[in-house]
């Protein structure tokens, strides 16, 4: 079992978190801090596994997901060293060794434009306009240097303001979903 001097060797840790379980309560527990009761996270991560509201979660499937972090989940990942399970409280908290785990939801390609490459999009063709008017092609050429960065500083913005309202939005509807993960271990 790994302790807070050994650290887990970067397969311990992978081995650990190939199971979807595993990374909820991670994930959980970077989302929420800790230290955390395991009722909690057991309701949460059922929850989430029934596609459910905490507040819909039956006894079963909380008994049901409970047995299986005491039992299995939570001891895993405590030899991984990503995690302090303390069975006699009930309480469950990250340790050094999980702060290097960056955890990253996984984006949902029909959920939101691909922001990265409008802005790179946006990059190249200000460029080009920008060349076009310094050699002083038409319709360009009506443009002053002015009227041009006002242009440019007017379409990043409204593109900003759309990407903002457009996460917010995401953020909305992915606030109580499962989470799907992306894994990077940082060492």
């Amino acid at each position: 079992m790994a302790t807070e001097s050994t650290h887990a060797s970067r397969e311990e840790v992978f081995d650990a978190v190939k199971n979807l379980r595993r990374r909820y309560v991670l994930y959980y527990l970077q989302r929420y801090g800790g230290p955390v009761e395991l009722g909690e996270l057991a309701e949460q991560i059922a929850a989430w596994e029934n596609d459910a509201t905490v507040s819909e979660v039956s006894p079963g499937q909380r008994k049901s997901v409970y047995s299986a972090l005491h039992q299995t989940h939570l001891p895993k990942l405590e030899a991984a060293g990503v995690l302090r399970y303390d069975p006699d409280r009930s309480l469950v908290k990250s340790t050094e060794e999980a702060a290097k785990l960056d955890l990253q939801l996984a984006s949902d390609p029909q959920t939101s434009v691909q922001w990265h490459r409008l802005y790179l999009g946006l990059a190249v063709v200000s460029l080009l306009v920008l060349a076009s008017v310094w050699a002083g092609l038409y319709p360009f050429s009506a443009l002053t240097g002015v009227q041009y960065a006002l242009l440019v500083i007017s379409v990043f913005g409204v593109t900003a303001l759309l990407h903002t309202h457009d996460l917010r939005r995401w953020r909305r509807r992915a606030n109580d979903a499962a989470p799907d993960f992306i894994l990077e271990v940082n060492d």
